[in-house]
C-alpha cells in the first residue's frame, strides 16, 4: 500500500516569515480545500455505509446477516485500498474496519462467545490487518485473543462501564507470551510488517496491565482441575506490577524507549492512585496530595520525554 503523507502549514506565518509567496500560498490554500472537501465526502460515504449496513441487519437480525455484510463492506474497502487511489484511502480503512467489526459481532454471536469463536475472529483480523495495513485489527486481533481468556468490557447503562478480567492471572501470561511473541516477530520483517506486529505488541501490554490492575483489587482463584483452587491475593498482584513497572521504566530511560517508558509511567499512576485511594479513601487531604504528586509526575514525565527527544 502507497504511504501517503500530510503536513500542516500556517501559510500566514510562512508568507510573513518570507518562507512563501502570497502566491505559492493561495495554491496551497486551494489544494487543501480540495483535499479537506475529499475529506468531508470519504467521511460522509463512510456513514452512509454503516447506515445501510445498520438498517439491512435491522431488517434481518441474524449473525449469519451480519458476517455476510460485515465481509462484503471489508472486501469492498480492500478493494479500494488495493486501488492505490489516495483520495479514497480514508474511506477503504472505514470499510475495513467497520466490515470487519460486524462480520466479527456477527462471528461471535453465531459461535456463542466460546473461546473457539474468539480465536477464529482474532485470526481473520490479524490476516486482515497483514492483508490491508490496518494498525486497529492488528490491535483487534489481540483484543479478540483477550475475550478468548475472559477479558470483557461493557456499558452499565447511566454512565457507567466496566472493565472484567474473571481471569487476572490466565490474562496475565498470555498477554505477556503473546506480547514477547509479536516483538520478537516483528525484527523479522520489513517496516510495515514490523509496524503491525508492534502494534499488536503494544496492545498485548496494555491487556496484562489491566490484569495486573483487577488483580491488585480483587485477587484470583485459579481453578486447578479438580484439585483444591489456588487462590492468590491482592498483594501479590500489586507487588510484582509495581516490581514490572518499575524495571520497565528504568529499562526504557536507559533504552530510550519512549512509548514503554510511557507506558510505565501511566500505569504506574493508575497503580499508584488505585492503591492510594483504595487505603488512604478519598478524604480532602488525600485529593490534595494526590494532585500535587500527579503534577510533580507529570512535570517530571513530560522533561524526561524532551530529553529521550534529544
Amino acid at each position: 500500500m502507497a504511504e501517503v503523507l500530510k503536513v500542516t502549514l500556517d501559510l500566514d506565518a510562512l508568507v510573513a516569515a518570507g518562507e512563501l509567496t502570497a502566491e505559492e500560498a493561495a495554491r496551497l490554500a486551494r489544494l487543501g480545500g480540495q483535499g479537506t472537501a475529499m475529506l468531508a465526502f470519504n467521511i460522509l460515504v463512510g456513514f452512509g455505509v454503516l447506515a445501510v449496513a445498520t438498517g439491512a441487519l435491522a431488517l434481518v437480525p441474524q449473525p449469519g446477516t451480519a458476517v455476510v455484510i460485515g465481509l462484503a463492506i471489508a472486501a469492498a474497502g480492500l478493494g479500494l485500498a488495493r486501488g492505490g487511489l489516495a483520495d479514497w484511502a480514508l474511506l477503504a480503512q472505514l470499510c475495513i474496519v467497520v466490515g470487519s467489526l460486524i462480520a466479527g459481532g456477527g462471528a461471535l454471536t453465531a459461535g456463542d462467545f466460546h473461546v473457539t469463536a474468539f480465536l477464529v475472529v482474532a485470526a481473520v483480523y490479524a490476516l486482515g490487518a497483514g492483508v490491508a495495513g490496518n494498525g486497529l485489527l492488528a490491535a483487534l486481533a489481540v483484543i479478540a485473543v483477550s475475550g478468548a481468556v475472559g477479558a470483557q468490557a461493557g456499558y452499565l447503562g447511566d454512565g457507567g462501564y466496566a472493565l472484567a478480567v474473571p481471569d487476572s492471572s490466565l490474562a496475565i501470561v498470555v498477554m505477556v507470551a503473546l506480547a514477547g511473541s509479536l516483538a520478537g516477530l516483528a525484527r523479522l520483517f520489513g517496516a510495515e510488517g514490523a509496524r503491525l506486529l508492534r502494534v499488536g505488541a503494544a496492545t498485548a501490554v496494555i491487556v496484562a496491565n489491566f490484569g495486573f490492575w483487577v488483580g491488585s483489587l480483587w485477587g484470583d482463584t485459579i481453578d486447578l482441575g479438580g484439585a483444591e483452587p489456588l487462590v492468590v491475593p491482592e498483594i501479590v498482584f500489586t507487588l510484582l506490577w509495581a516490581l514490572i513497572l518499575g524495571v520497565a521504566g528504568i529499562w526504557a530511560a536507559l533504552a530510550g524507549a519512549r512509548w514503554v517508558l510511557n507506558c510505565a509511567a501511566i500505569f504506574a499512576a493508575i497503580h499508584l492512585y488505585t492503591q492510594w485511594f483504595e487505603r488512604l479513601e478519598a478524604t480532602p487531604e488525600s485529593v490534595l496530595a494526590a494532585g500535587i504528586l500527579a503534577l510533580v509526575l507529570a512535570l517530571g514525565l513530560a522533561a524526561l520525554n524532551r530529553r529521550l527527544a534529544t
